[in-house]
């Protein structure tokens, strides 16, 4: 579910004023450390085929290009519209129609049918960075509505869910960056609690990527529409 909704129910139903943008950060990073340790292998593929003359090096240097191009429209959109995104965040009933809205996205996967052996298109790359930049308002999971986005298209459920979390890596680290400048000159507070929520954050999305990636090797997306939809309707008629 999207990490941003978490933050908004922990908020109320803690009755906390704010979540505090040092932990949010926090949270965020360790989730990017969580995507580069299980993808670690692909990285160094490219990291090691960029430069190549070969076949390997053109297959790398056209993955990254796509993850670029998927990108872009998210940065659009955020410097576009950063105030009213800051503002989305008090809003928790927007919230919670939002996390429906992910509910049917999620739903409606059962009947999408792709395969592993189709590649993806840069046209397909775009599209699937639109769906991305929608995942700034918070209750839109980024994953969730990605993947799908993906299935959609043709990709089996592995290679959806791959470009997904490979293309979270610059989304998450430019927002991290992005985020951090809000912070300049600020001492760091609750040093030991920042360090436990990032481990938790780098611990549980790790395992949350394997658990999706077995998930999706069966086609089971849709099973979490029923988490959101429940989220979606306590945190509308409830918080």
């Amino acid at each position: 579910m999207s990490s941003s909704a978490h933050l908004v129910i922990a908020r109320n139903l803690l009755q906390l004023p704010s979540t505090g943008l040092q932990l949010e950060i926090t949270l965020h990073l360790g989730t990017l450390v969580s995507v580069l340790v299980y993808f670690r292998h692909d990285l160094l593929r490219w990291l090691g085929g960029f430069y190549l003359r070969s076949a390997a090096g053109a297959e790398a240097r056209r993955e990254m290009g796509q993850i670029a191009l998927a990108t872009v429209p998210a940065v659009v959109v955020a410097v576009a519209l950063g105030d009213k995104i800051v503002a989305a965040f008090d809003a928790v009933a927007f919230t919670g129609v939002m996390l429906l809205v992910t509910t049917a996205v999620l739903a409606s996967t059962r009947w999408a049918t792709g395969t592993e052996h189709r590649e993806l298109s840069s046209a397909s790359a775009l599209i699937i960075g639109m769906l991305q930049a929608l995942a700034i308002l918070p209750g839109i999971s980024r994953s969730g509505i990605t993947i799908a986005a993906g299935l959609w298209l043709g990709l089996g459920g592995r290679r959806a869910a791959r470009f997904s979390f490979l293309m979270s890596i610059p989304a998450i680290l430019g927002a991290g960056v992005y985020r951090l400048l809000d912070l300049a000159g600020t001492p760091p507070q609750n040093v030991p609690q920042l360090w436990l929520g990032f481990l938790a954050s780098a611990a549980v999305g790790y395992g949350m990527i394997a658990w999706m990636m077995r998930l999706l090797q069966r086609k089971q997306l849709h099973i979490f529409s029923g988490y959101t939809f429940l989220a979606g309707i306590v945190v509308i008629f409830w918080l």
